[in-house]
């Protein structure tokens, strides 16, 4: 199976659609966040969807009607999956899962560099668990991290940022427990993208 989650942190329509049609076979999904977003507007997570499953890191961080809205526009869209902040509390996660449907929601519950949600690590994992999301997002690049939130998760999936450009092995990652990586700069700098996603498949052990 693939394990690569390729973020595809990119400004230009042309660039984002040539990287996710040559790269589409080689990766789990593809994580798109507000900048291409916003200078190519929300169709562009459908046009993508064609080639792969699409995972808008929207980070969602606001009242539940506003959490839904951006969640309903997601999934119109064909997203796949929606990456949302939990700090905001019970409701506003509610809100998320409710209007996902199909779409999978990944609760982020520790980032990849240090924040005050560190703090609250322990009951975001665990109100996220009762909220009945998909799965997580934990850092790949703070591995005794990783390794606690997976203890405390179950079976819940963890997808793991922080890899490449910000420290993390991905190797470390998988073992400390993510399910997937998340990986962009160390792909799309790459003069040979596809490339370098067959080399780090590789390491992975995945076809």
């Amino acid at each position: 199976m693939n394990r690569i989650i390729f973020a595809l942190d990119v400004y230009d329509y042309n660039e984002a659609l040539s990287l996710s049609r040559e790269l589409s076979n080689d990766v789990f999904a593809i994580k798109v966040n507000w900048p291409l977003v916003m200078n190519n507007g929300i169709s562009i997570v459908k046009e993508i969807s064609r080639y792969s499953n699409v995972i808008c890191d929207f980070k969602i961080a606001d009242i539940d009607n506003t959490n839904r809205l951006i969640t309903e526009k997601a999934r119109e869209n064909n997203a796949w999956g929606i990456i949302t902040h939990s700090f905001t509390g019970r409701r506003s996660l509610k809100a998320v899962v409710s209007a996902a449907g199909d779409m999978k929601v990944f609760s982020l519950v520790s980032m990849s560099q240090e924040s005050f949600i560190d703090n609250y690590t322990d009951d975001l994992v665990k109100m996220s668990m009762e909220e009945n999301v998909y799965g997580l997002v934990a850092p790949g690049n703070r591995i005794d991290i990783l390794r606690h939130i997976r203890s405390m998760s179950g079976d819940l999936k963890i997808i793991a940022p922080g890899i490449g450009a910000q420290g993390g092995g991905i190797t470390d990652a998988i073992m400390a427990g993510a399910d997937y990586v998340i990986i962009g700069r160390s792909i799309y700098s790459d003069p040979e993208p596809l490339k370098k996603v067959k080399s780090l498949n590789e390491i992975l052990g995945d076809d």
